[in-house]
């Protein structure tokens, strides 16, 4: 949000598409997600992970409660606090810390340090463990410990081979497998009977225990599986990330310097303006009203009515500091917005709403986009977890359209207000 001054601010107001729930939430409340829900899931998940390896970044820290969801089955990725660049002129002498990523979620090569450099395929793996518990309801490595969680993994996948223990440089862990008895992987189609096939052979190629055995994001969109779903052209890419974007870092700054940096990463977000600050323009008057004010009336008006326990209606948000493009058009005017919303930003995956009928490929069901959108297992009333206030209990909505969503939403503000 633009700040009311651009030399003197003291406050920054960043705002995010509301997200209702996380997938670690829709897991534990929808015991009936279907084979299309896990498709277009995974679908997603990878073509965000393909744009973000693309600008070689790795997330290192995906689980199910780092992936936002909506009732509209829009998944995004989050949580970017572990990510690092991997820059390609990199020495090779420096050392990524291996205790990275939550443990059950946790790459075989990031449980013994097995590798000085690891690679992209850290997230592929965490893909599959996110994948395969929305196959069974529940985690599939759940380890107590690093010794258990490498346990677990050969128990599942059988003992790796002896090329791949060759490879490792933690000698503890490398004296460790090769002391391990022999165990034979169990068969995918027994660990999960009611999957299927294709998703089976792709979860494969995402928990191979080689890291160089697992496909890429981008391999992995055009797999066999995502036949009638995945296109090339609503998958988008980037380039890598440039080290002139870490200058700063080299620099000894100023309070005033942060600011200023600050304010210019706002104007990224306010194009016409940011044009004006190239140019060397002064502004002395604002494009896009500062929004700040109207926050503050917004809270000072919650706090004088809903305190007293009045019912009175809050004030709208008016989107007045955000670029049009940007904002989500309101009911009453008829507005087309054509942006790629993906595009727009660096690291969120933003779905595609649609899902063409009848193309999910031989082994589907027939599944429109509306039995993804409206289905009674990913619909608003259960997707969104609240708890009840009293001990009343209604009948879950079998199917929630616009009205009922709308009128969830204010259920959830007046609980939390």
């Amino acid at each position: 949000m633009l700040p009311p001054s651009r030399r003197e601010f003291r406050d920054i107001y960043v705002i995010f598409e509301l997200m209702e729930s996380d997938l670690h939430q829709v897991i534990k409340a929808n015991d009936d997600l279907t084979p299309e829900h896990h498709q277009f899931f995974l679908y997603q998940l990878l073509r965000g992970l393909k744009y973000i390896h693309a600008a070689n970044v790795y997330h290192r820290d995906l689980k199910p409660k780092n992936i936002l969801a909506n009732a509209d089955c829009k998944l995004k990725i989050c949580d970017f606090g572990l990510a690092r660049v991997s820059f390609n002129d990199a020495p090779s002498a420096i050392f990524w810390t291996d205790y990275v990523a939550t443990r059950w979620y946790r790459a075989p090569e990031l449980c013994g340090s097995f590798f000085s450099k690891y690679t992209p395929a850290v997230d592929i793996w965490s893909i599959g463990c996110i994948f395969a518990e929305m196959l069974i309801g529940k985690p599939l490595f759940p380890g107590k410990n690093v010794v258990h969680q490498l346990d677990l993994m050969t128990d599942m996948l059988g003992t790796p081979s002896a090329e791949s223990i060759s490879k490792i440089r933690n000698e503890k862990a490398r004296r460790y497998l090769s002391s391990m008895r022999r165990k034979q992987p169990v068969p995918f189609s027994q660990k999960f009977p009611k999957a299927d096939p294709l998703a089976l052979r792709l979860l494969q190629c995402l928990l191979a225990f080689d890291p160089k055995d697992r496909v890429t994001a981008e391999e992995a969109l055009a797999d066999p599986y995502f036949y009638g779903l995945a296109n090339v052209d609503r998958e988008p890419t980037t380039q890598p990330i440039s080290k002139l974007e870490f200058e700063f870092e080299r620099r000894k700054l100023a309070k005033d310097d942060v600011r200023e940096l600050i304010y210019r990463e706002i104007l990224e977000y306010h194009p016409q303006m940011l044009q004006e600050f190239l140019r060397g323009g002064e502004q002395t008057s604002f494009m896009y009203p500062s929004g700040v004010d109207r926050f503050k009336r917004q809270f000072a008006h919650l706090e004088e009515h809903y305190g007293k326990g009045e019912s009175t209606p809050a004030l709208q948000r008016q989107h007045a500091s955000l670029p049009r493009e940007r904002v989500p058009v309101p009911k009453d005017e008829n507005v087309i917005e054509n942006n790629d919303t993906a595009s727009n930003s660096r690291f969120s995956d933003v779905s595609e709403n649609t899902i063409p009928a009848g193309e999910n490929g031989p082994s589907k069901g027939n599944s429109s986009a509306r039995s993804l959108l409206k289905s009674a297992s990913i619909s608003a009333s259960k997707c969104v977890v609240v708890k009840e206030t009293n001990e009343t209990t209604e009948e879950p909505m079998a199917e929630a359209d616009d009205e009922t969503v709308n009128a969830l939403s204010r259920d959830v503000a007046a609980i939390y207000a």
